[in-house]
């Protein structure tokens, strides 16, 4: 019954294949590791702000940790999106005998951590 309704592709496991496409998943595995930490540290950022006494000075700590939180929140869905779209982009580059080299993703995940 899997087989019938599965979505998996069938590739004939010659030379590296197998080893490329875990490899992959493997860094798929990795970027959505790598949003689950951001979308923690967002709400434990909210959280933390929001138990913070009121400051004398005017200043408003939880609208600032619901900025802040927002702000690894926003960066969590992007790092996810990325990480979706570098997999299937790699996996159907994969199949065709080539492999895409990530640029722009690294270089925007390496800006903003």
């Amino acid at each position: 019954i899997y087989t019938k309704y599965s979505q998996s592709l069938l590739l004939e496991n010659t030379a590296s294949v197998a080893r490329d496409h875990l490899a992959n998943e493997r860094t798929y595995l990795s970027w959505l590791r790598t949003s689950l930490s951001l979308i923690t540290v967002g709400v434990a950022i909210t959280q933390l702000y929001h138990l913070s006494p009121g400051d004398t000075t005017g200043m408003d700590h939880r609208k600032l940790g619901r900025a802040v939180g927002a702000i690894f929140v926003t960066f969590s869905i992007l790092f996810l999106y990325f990480g979706n779209a570098r997999y299937f982009h790699a996996q159907h580059a994969m199949c065709k005998g080539y492999f895409p080299a990530s640029r722009g993703s690294v270089l925007f995940a390496s800006a903003s951590v």
